[in-house]
């Protein structure tokens, strides 16, 4: 298996929206039986194709944490790269036609953040260092756009009234290492993990979800999906957070930025074609002034996933801030 089938698209968007979804929820809104979904996920999960992901929500990391935006020289030797990805806060590392594209992340204030990139430094030259103001969309919240609205709705889970206050900080922060490697262990399983009963356990998970303090969803290697091409776009606008707002609306973005940076508008986006460019430019808005171009080579790891050439999963470095 080296690429998608309509099916394996559709049950990768259907756990995007739902990581956790009974098969039997999952097989209605893509319209298969319960087998057939589970037989295609598990042989997706097999060639590394599409994995689950248990993430921070910009709603829950944006008060604590920084980020920032590195730019490494393209000279820097691959094998350096490669040490440079598994460090556990990097979160993402492309290749780029201007160079090493670094997203580093840190909690504990701007000083050690600028600590570590000076770390990354000792991995190869730094052209330009610059500090996120927002990340008003990451990679965990693309979604391919494969279901209908009325199938989505099948799996969009019912608003729970006051269920829907999140767990507190320190409760939140262990069920999401509880859920790291699995999110879809089970309820039983993950009250066992955190000293609860099932039924806690599972109304936990529901409470830290709807609240959007965690997201739980599905990732994919892109290349099998026909989604060859990505570019970062670098911009400018008298209303930086109406052109961030309007990007992260684009279907192609994956990662919008707003730096602190004379260019303050950093998005990152996937396509089929570089021909779409110039369409998905036009569709941001004409206000908009585009500054810079980058053409990405290769995605090296995304979202405490090392990726191979093909895209795929090759290994899991929990992520740590």
């Amino acid at each position: 298996m080296d690429a998608f089938d309509e099916l394996d698209l559709a049950v990768v968007h259907a756990l995007q929206i739902d990581a956790r979804a009974p098969w039997t929820r999952v097989a209605a809104a893509v319209g298969a039986d319960p087998a057939t979904v589970a037989r295609h996920w598990q042989a997706l999960r097999e060639a590394s194709l599409a994995w689950l992901t248990a993430w921070p929500t910009p709603e829950r990391w944006s008060s604590s944490t920084d980020v920032a935006v590195v730019l490494l020289d393209r000279a820097t030797p691959p094998e350096r790269i490669d040490e440079l990805a598994r460090l556990s806060w990097v979160l993402s590392v492309d290749e780029t036609s201007a160079g090493w594209l670094v997203l580093a992340a840190g909690g504990a204030g701007l000083a050690a953040l600028g600590e570590r990139v000076r770390t990354l430094g000792g991995f190869g030259e730094v052209h330009r260092a610059d500090i996120a103001a927002a990340i008003p969309a990451e990679d965990s919240g693309w979604r391919l756009r494969v279901l209908s609205r009325a199938q989505q709705r099948t799996l969009s889970a019912a608003p729970r009234g006051a269920e829907a206050r999140p767990p507190r900080p320190e409760v939140v922060a262990e069920l999401a290492d509880a859920l790291e490697a699995d999110p879809r262990m089970p309820a039983a399983a993950l009250g066992v993990a955190l000293g609860v009963s099932e039924a806690t356990a599972r109304r936990t998970v529901e409470r830290a979800v709807a609240a959007g303090v965690l997201r739980l969803g599905c990732d994919l290697a892109m290349p099998a999906a026909g989604y060859r091409r990505g570019a970062v776009l670098w911009g400018r606008a008298a209303d930086v957070e109406t052109a961030a707002a309007r990007a992260v609306q684009l279907p192609e973005a994956h990662r919008v930025g707003i730096l602190v940076s004379g260019a303050p508008l950093f998005v990152c986006v996937r396509a089929r074609s570089l021909t779409e460019l110039p369409r998905i430019e036009q569709a941001w808005g004409a206000e908009l002034e585009i500054v810079e171009r980058w053409t990405v080579l290769r995605e090296l790891k995304r979202n405490g996933h090392l990726l191979d050439a093909n895209g795929r999963s090759a290994a899991r470095v929990p992520v740590r801030w």
